[in-house]
């Protein structure tokens, strides 16, 4: 198995997991968000060029009074804080309990750390857990939630650490 940007030799058609809205995303939608340029999209495929897993990266920025109170320090009085979207993370059914999740959460932040450090700038990775399964983990990787949001935040700082 390995993880690559999405094309259109891979299929997709096949993919389920146990969050619809994440199945309809990755069979219908993703191709129109990336020709917006509103997301990128890594996939996990295995031999047969099957979509096991994915994920999407885009860039975001936070208000500074949005992020964490011990990260204000780095960020100027008038800028937002650029981060990374980690906007959606899903594997296959059929690969519950392989690790799979845990492997493309950790690809995610290993390119977007790289990104922040050759390409963009950006001092976090941040999320937004579709329910609390998924917030759970999140936590267990080091995500802290936000001030009054549903999102999750992650310094580029902790990412570093982890990989």
């Amino acid at each position: 198995m390995k993880i690559v940007l999405l094309d259109t030799s891979h299929n997709r058609k096949n993919f389920t997991c146990e969050e619809p809205s994440l199945t309809a995303y990755i069979q219908k939608q993703v191709s129109q968000d990336i020709r917006k340029r509103l997301a990128t999209c890594f996939v996990a495929i295995d031999e047969n060029q099957d979509v096991m897993g994915y994920y999407t990266l885009s860039s975001e920025s936070l208000g500074r009074d949005a992020i964490p109170e011990r990260y204000m320090k780095r960020i100027p009085r008038n800028y937002h804080a650029p981060v990374i979207l980690l906007g959606r993370l899903a594997r296959d059914i059929r690969m519950k309990g392989t690790g799979l999740g845990e492997h493309l959460l950790l690809d995610a932040l290993f390119r977007s750390y790289t990104l922040s450090c050759q390409s963009i700038g950006a001092m976090a990775v941040v999320v937004d857990p579709i329910n609390e399964f998924v917030h759970r983990f999140y936590k267990k990787y080091g995500f802290v939630q936000l001030p009054d949001s549903g999102k999750m935040f992650l310094p580029m700082k902790v990412i570093e650490q982890l990989i």
